[in-house]
């Protein structure tokens, strides 16, 4: 058996609000389809947006959290893995789908919102600490003739 590397990131925004469920055993699962953009030349050279759909699904914590904040338009990176399932249906037909396993969510930006909120009354700003600088790190002294290959 070979040795393969099953590991992806794609960002793009959800079509549509992510849903959630839970299986018998209680485990929570998110399932949500993102719309992800490359450009392409067409046949006259012209640059156009070319979209591509891709289904995502979440188990566990991962699923909760991210679907009680994400909504349709939300622009969102996911990292995980990609699986293929397979199932038959009640007429005997084999049925395939390939989808992303998402263990890593990074919500991008504000999500979209139906109404604006109210306003919260602003409070200045509190000064931080100025971030302990490092000392500049000297250039290692290596030559060219000091490595063995």
């Amino acid at each position: 058996m070979g040795f393969g590397i099953n590991c992806v990131v794609v960002s793009g925004r959800l079509c549509k609000d992510p849903e959630l469920r839970a299986t018998r055993s209680g485990l929570d699962v998110m399932t949500a389809r993102l719309a992800t953009e490359d450009r392409k030349k067409d046949t006259d050279g012209a640059w156009v947006d070319d979209t591509s759909y891709l289904d995502v699904v979440s188990f566990g914590g991962v699923a909760a959290a991210a679907a009680s904040q994400l909504s349709k338009g939300s622009r969102v990176v996911f990292g995980g893995k990609v699986r293929q399932r397979t199932w038959e249906d009640e007429a005997g037909t084999r049925h395939y789908r390939v989808e992303i396993v998402a263990d890593d969510i990074v919500v991008c930006g504000e999500r979209p919102r139906a109404a604006a909120a109210p306003a919260q009354p602003s409070r200045p700003p509190v000064a931080a600490a100025p971030a302990p600088v490092a000392p500049p790190v000297a250039p290692a002294d290596v030559y060219d003739e000091d490595i063995p290959f």
